[in-house]
């Protein structure tokens, strides 16, 4: 059975994770991002997946010439007019800026906005236009992240977009339902994962994230998960044939 991923942010952390337990026979990987992974090349090439790169900057994808025309070449190279099934996952996410409202960066604010929330959107109505008349078991998952649903101080913008990424999914699972070939959407909250934007959260002054220290307690007492582990979770949960049917979940409350 043949199945064709989109994938944001396969480049490194989780993203890197999830591109190489999907590194398997009959799959195809179309990856955006700025920069690629030697491991994911070279681990592609050794299992035989059709691996392909999107070189794109998710912070300038309404300025380009069509989000659409961003996918169609490699979808088509793929084959996806009759893939079985489809599937596009927006994992790519920034965590800055950190701080109280009135001190972050407009700048910041605006690319943070374009790459967490805008650039999600635009490549989910983008896959559900190119896929519309197909027939295919066609899924979309949102990561989203617990900060979407509790506030943090120093987080507004962070916890913003995440917030909208959620609401969207509530509005295409509705949308969804009521076309002859829908599409099956989730924005889930992975858990708390050791990346390089952890390592970020404790390298913040106390004053701009006032949360900081139960992100070190974490980090010292193990509470982390691998990106591993959370890319099998996250793949175990967009696989199972309930997935769709809660828009907005937590993937710490999801029983297999």
């Amino acid at each position: 059975m043949s199945t064709i991923y989109i994938l944001t942010g396969a480049s490194r952390g989780l993203g890197e994770a999830l591109a190489l337990r999907l590194l398997s026979p009959g799959n195809v990987l179309l990856c955006l991002a700025r920069t690629r992974s030697t491991v994911l090349d070279r681990e592609a090439e050794a299992a035989g997946v059709a691996l392909e790169w999107i070189k794109a900057d998710l912070a300038e994808l309404a300025a380009g010439d069509g989000v659409e025309a961003l996918l169609k070449p490699g979808l088509e190279r793929a084959g996806f007019s009759s893939a079985s099934r489809l599937r596009l996952v927006n994992n790519a996410g920034v965590l800055e800026p950190i701080g109280p409202a009135q001190a972050n960066d407009p700048e910041a604010v605006a690319r943070h906005i374009a790459v967490n929330l805008t650039a999600p959107l635009l490549l989910t109505g983008a896959f559900l236009r190119l896929t519309e008349q197909l027939a295919a078991d066609k899924r979309i998952l949102q990561i989203s992240s617990g900060a979407a649903r509790k506030p943090y101080a120093g987080w507004s913008t962070y916890g913003a977009a995440k917030a909208g990424l959620d609401h969207h999914a509530r509005c295409v699972k509705l949308e969804q339902e009521g076309m002859p070939h829908g599409a099956r959407i989730a924005s889930v909250a992975p858990g708390v994962i050791d990346t390089s934007m952890q390592a970020q959260i404790r390298g913040t002054e106390e004053e701009l994230f006032p949360s900081r220290s139960r992100f070190v307690q974490l980090h010292e007492t193990g509470g982390l998960l691998s990106p591993d582990t959370a890319a099998e979770q996250l793949l175990a949960l967009l696989e199972d044939p309930r997935f769709g049917e809660e828009p907005v979940m937590d993937i710490r409350d999801w029983e297999r």
